[in-house]
């Protein structure tokens, strides 16, 4: 009979590939594994031994995996059409409460099998999804750039540090509070988490909030984006200081060992993946080699981490932040795996996570909740304190540093938000048994219901339309003497490389007058080709072979030599659709905290007037749409050519500035005097318009209606002292106007006595210059001077910089948000 029992035993190890004893005491099963049923008829044919073919490890994954994808991607659906943006990891985390429940509804049921079986076999969909979280969390870190928060400079700072140090301190005092009064059922290291997780606001969880309502790519989001990484470098900190403090030695181990991995990245990995990116030709994709090596790295990564008893993916993701972001090798990784990643591997963790959520519990709980005593308002009291905490803080550091009101709550709103990691941390505590599962029941429906509210809320006070407005003043009024000149050239097709060139070259680089250059190249995707964004400083072209930025990258690489000691250089060519290129410039302006955009003018002309001979309403259509958006100031530059022969031939260059005390005029001001005190010959006229009727009243009359003084006397309160530098080469005319076309006359009078105009794009708008002339603008890009300074009929061979200054937002007493001119 025995040995009946132990054939049967055997019998079933090798038809079901596993077999546990009735005392739960051993468990064994064939290697390799047995990962597909024998058939549908399985069951029906051998009912002694046969099982489900869902109880099988390949049938029960694609289950589950199919369950899960079609119930989140229904209320993806569901909730855009009522235009409701959640992130997606929401819906995943839905699912899976669904799933679960229903789970629950019959302890017998052949769903519950599915999802939770009760013998011991490994949990082949938990674990694929724990694989899912760490890729996501490893991409993160490859689309992050770590330098960023330190780039945004102290505003993100006191942000951060506000954000994560005012909760955590106050959290901690609460619970000694409570600690005192004896009043606590939740363990002391609960507490300590409950507090640490909720007062700092991680990457992951912002980023992908960011993304989900398309706001990542903004002067909004990088704020919150610098302030989150910072928050996570604090967080970092702080978890090597705790553990030095609680774990003694094995902390201390544990902050050598996670120093040591942080040098290796920085002075070993990320060098030689730079080394893979210049090995790389332009326009190629990286060797499928580097992608799979560098995955196995971040496997290596997660299993130090672990080996040292620390948060496993977090090795993950400090590899991903070595990895340079961008194209190509970055963007190689987020585009081979982040697509199948998100959308069937992650909502394996999501959903499997929320699945043992207690919602039985929690519901009978609910009635001491009201009674205020109990697990379950010991948690949320605490975590409702905390969070008001850290919303109060959050929003009074930001506004106090100049942001709108609104727009400081949103960002407070931003940086209390939680999602992925903080699930996935309490997920790691519940199995290392730090949190008990009630404790995880209340957080992660916590999460739950912070992750569907936050992004509601962000509708009502957040405006997304100006998502390149900035915060800070970004334009060359405000720039010290001897500061560089940052500035964004657009080139658009091969005839602009001349005349961007001969702008630049107007600047006359020097020691007291730096520059930095950022020359982008467009081009119009064409096709079914991919974006593509090229750095031509990272990536070197494939020996023998031609690219379309050849001529750009020669010409100003050639420029770049004549004024090397005092030029920097960056070259970047964008492929993309030419409704987006405007994006591209923004992007690439707001990303490098540039502080003037150059662009080209969309018509040119024969090289005697005569004829138009380009006029693409395209490239008008992309100067309007940086207009608009732009994060810093704007040029347009108009080519007539005299600026090239003044500055080759050597004698005075004579710039004429149009100054009316426009919104814009001051920029315009501030490039004129720019490229005075740059060049050695150049010789400056200031005109101001004034209206007819001045002759006819008192001097200190005018000044007390219209508020205008001395026109020397403006200029030099505008720009400060270094206006009086080669005071000799300034000259100051005041035209008396009645109308638009006496301005007109005056302007064709001193038609051919200057080589450069420079306007100011709101110049003489709603006064005597303009009027008569607004009505017949053509470009109301140009503003109605530069319109008429760029006109077909204008006499005049001299070039024309048209200025729009920068927009920024702040908050005002009235609490309003506004837009300055100074």
């Amino acid at each position: 009979m025995a040995n009946y029992y132990l054939y049967m035993s055997y019998w079933d190890v090798a038809w079901r590939g596993y077999k546990e004893d009735n005392n739960a005491s051993l468990f064994c099963e064939t290697h390799p594994s047995i990962l597909n049923s024998h058939g549908v008829w399985e069951r029906l044919s051998y009912k002694s031994r046969g099982m489900s073919f869902w109880e099988y490890p390949l049938p029960n994954l694609e289950i589950i995996l199919f369950s899960t994808y079609v119930i989140w991607r229904l209320l993806d659906l569901a909730c855009n059409k009522i235009r409701l943006r959640v992130p997606r990891f929401t819906y995943m985390m839905i699912a899976g409460v669904i799933l679960g429940q229903t789970c629950h509804l019959n302890n017998n049921s052949w769903l519950r099998n599915i999802f939770f079986p009760d013998d011991k076999r490994p949990k082949v969909a938990e674990t694929v999804g724990a694989f899912g979280f760490l890729i996501y969390w490893f991409l993160k870190g490859v689309t992050m750039d770590a330098a960023m928060g330190f780039r945004m400079g102290k505003k993100t700072g006191v942000i951060a540090f506000t954000t994560s140090f005012v909760p955590l301190i106050l959290g901690n005092l609460f619970f000694r509070l409570r600690m005192r009064r004896g009043t606590t059922s939740l363990l002391r290291t609960e507490y300590r988490l409950i507090v640490f997780l909720q007062s700092i606001s991680a990457f992951t969880s912002i980023d992908t909030l960011l993304k989900d309502i398309k706001i990542k790519h903004s002067e909004f989001g990088r704020i919150a984006l610098s302030a989150a990484m910072v928050t996570d470098m604090l967080a970092f900190l702080l978890t090597f200081l705790n553990a030095m403090h609680w774990e003694g030695y094995k902390g201390l181990i544990q902050t050598i060992g996670a120093c040591l991995f942080f040098a290796f990245m920085v002075y070993a990995v990320r060098p030689a993946l730079f080394w893979v990116i210049k090995h790389t030709p332009e326009g190629r994709p990286v060797k499928d080699s580097y992608i799979y090596f560098i995955l196995a790295l971040a496997f290596f990564s997660f299993q130090y981490f672990h080996y040292i008893h620390l948060y496993g993916a977090a090795g993950s993701f400090v590899l991903g932040l070595a990895v340079p972001d961008g194209y190509p090798l970055g963007a190689a990784l987020v585009q081979k795996f982040e697509s199948f990643n998100l959308g069937a591997i992650l909502p394996l963790f999501g959903s499997l996570s929320m699945m043992q959520l207690d919602l039985s519990w929690l519901l009978k709980e609910c009635g001491n909740l009201v009674r205020m005593e109990g697990k379950l308002y010991e948690v949320v009291s605490f975590l409702f304190f905390v969070n008001t905490t850290k919303l109060i803080a959050s929003t009074i550091a930001a506004f106090a540093l100049k942001m709108p009101l609104s727009d400081s709550f949103a960002l407070a709103l931003v940086l209390s938000n939680k999602g992925i990691f903080e699930l996935s941390y309490f997920t790691y505590a519940v199995e290392m048994k730090v949190v008990t599962p009630e404790v995880f029941t209340i957080i992660a429906t916590f999460i739950l219901l912070n992750s569907i509210f936050i992004p509601m809320a962000l509708e009502l006070v957040h405006d997304p339309t100006k998502r390149f407005k900035c915060y800070q003043k970004r334009n060359l009024v405000i720039l010290k003497d001897g500061a560089e000149l940052q500035s964004l050239v657009c080139i658009y097709k091969p005839d602009h490389i001349t005349s961007m060139i001969d702008l630049l070259g107007a600047f006359n680089p020097s020691k007291d007058s730096p520059t930095v250059c950022n020359i982008l190249h467009l081009i119009e995707l064409v096709g079914q080709a991919s974006p593509v964004f090229i750095s031509h400083q990272l990536q070197q072209p494939e020996p023998g072979s031609t690219s379309c930025s050849d001529n750009v990258i020669s010409s100003f690489r050639r420029f770049h030599k004549q004024f090397l000691e005092y030029t920097s250089m960056d070259i970047f060519t964008s492929v993309s659709m030419s409704k987006h290129m405007h994006e591209d410039i923004c992007w690439l302006a707001l990303s490098r905290s540039l502080s003037l955009i150059l662009l080209p003018f969309h018509r040119t002309w024969s090289v005697d007037r005569s004829t138009v001979t380009s006029n693409d309403d395209k490239l008008r259509m992309i100067n309007i749409n940086v207009l608009r958006r732009a994060p810093c100031s704007v040029g347009i530059f108009i080519y007539r050519k005299p600026i090239v022969e003044s500055h080759m031939t050597g004698y005075s260059s004579k710039i004429c500035l149009i100054f009316n005390g426009g919104m814009d005029d001051g920029e315009a001001l501030a490039i004129a005097n720019r490229m005075r005190l740059a060049g050695k010959r150049i010789s400056l006229t200031i005109v101001r318009f004034i209206p007819t009727f001045f002759d006819q009243m008192e001097s200190q009359e005018f000044e007390e209606t219209f508020e205008m003084a001395n026109l020397k006397e403006t200029v030099t309160s505008i720009l400060g002292s270094n206006v009086k530098e080669n005071d000799d080469y300034v000259t100051y005319i005041d035209r008396a106007v009645s109308d638009g076309s006496e301005t007109s006359k005056i302007l064709r009078g001193m038609a051919n006595d200057y080589d450069l105009f420079i306007v100011g794009r709101s110049s003489g708008i709603d006064t005597e210059a303009t009027s008569g002339i607004s009505e017949w603008t053509e470009f109301d890009e140009l503003g109605p001077i530069g319109d008429l300074l760029a006109s077909h009929e204008f006499p005049s061979r001299a070039s024309v910089l048209v200025v729009q200054k920068q927009e920024y937002v702040y908050h005002s007493k009235s609490q309003k948000r506004i837009s300055l001119s100074t």
